[in-house]
Order: C-alpha cells, then structure tokens, then sequence
C-alpha cells in the first residue's frame, strides 16, 4: 500500500465527532466523491443494499436528525444529515437479515473518513430502532416496506468554537481475547 500505518493513524485520530457546525452548507459534490470512497467497503456479494439519502436542507436536517434519539441540543444546529438506509430486498432470506447493518455500517465508517479528507465533519447518530420512530422516519424519507434506517450521520464544517467530547478507549487488552 501506498499509505503508510501511520498515515491512516493519523486520519483515524483526526476523526472526531462533531456536534457543532458552521453556518455553511455543505456541496453536494463533496458528498458525491465521499460516496465514491464509502462503495469500496466490503458488501457481501457485492450487493451494496444501501443507500444515501441526502438531507442538505438545514430545516429537513433538523427534521431528520430529531427522530433519532440522541440529538437534543445539537439537531438544530446541523447543516446536512444523511441516513443510510438498507434494503432488505437485496438478501430474500432469513439467515442474511443483518448483511444490510453490517454492510452498510462499513460503508458509513469509510464515508465518514472520506468526507474528513474532503475538510468535512461527521457525527454517526444511532438509530434507536423503535417502531413509532420507524414509521416518523420512513414517512419523512418515503421509505418502502423493506428499506431500513441503520444510522444517521451530521455532516458539516465543524465549528472551530465548537466542543468536542473526549472518552478514553478502552486498552487493548479488553478488547483482545485469544482463544
């Protein structure tokens, strides 16, 4: 590889998650090179069953970001959301209905470095799957039957005033077992 451990190091530790942004809107063509990156995750049979959707509107932002759980205080301050959204209909049987979490939640991590390299940040907002928040969602964003919100992600330029949380990781050695 042409990019060194450190190199992606270093974007890894650059990544943070920002709840605060700038008044600017973010380009869509931004967004588009970002999901030109996010595509090359692994999918299982290379079926991608995921999607984007766009919300570049700081009223539709907010609308979006406030039926997860988890962004009172920060919804109204976000210029640009998207949720990933799978689909279901990409794996017909039982014993493949989480491939569209998995592989879309590989494809959201590699979105969200490529929008870092692009001078953008993010903040991964879980998704809380309950029905009622289901339904907000899905008729907000005219989702089908089998399309599923798997997460959402703030995207802005952050706010150089703005705060960022800090939490230690955890070492290594609980999160390594040998078996």
């Amino acid at each position: 590889s042409s990019v060194s451990f450190e190199q992606l190091k270093g974007l890894f530790g650059q990544r943070r998650s920002v709840r605060w942004f700038k008044k600017k809107d973010v380009p869509i063509d931004l967004i588009n090179q970002a999901v030109e990156i996010a595509k090359q995750a692994p999918s299982a049979c290379n079926r991608l069953p995921y999607k984007f959707i766009v919300s570049n509107k700081a009223d539709v932002a907010k609308k979006v970001s406030s039926c997860a759980m988890g962004t009172a205080g920060f919804s109204n301050n976000i210029p640009c959301v998207i949720t990933v959204v799978g689909d279901l209909s990409a794996y017909p049987a039982e014993r493949d209905r989480h491939v569209i979490y998995i592989d879309a939640s590989l494809a959201a991590m590699q979105l969200m470095l490529a929008l870092e390299t692009l001078g953008l940040s993010s903040c991964p907002i879980n998704w809380p799957d309950i029905e009622s928040r289901e339904k907000n969602i899905s008729n907000l964003l005219d989702l089908s039957y089998v399309e599923r919100p798997v997460m959402l992600i703030a995207v802005g330029y952050a706010d150089p005033e703005g705060m960022i949380p800090f939490s230690l990781k955890k070492k290594n050695e609980l999160l390594i077992k040998e078996v």
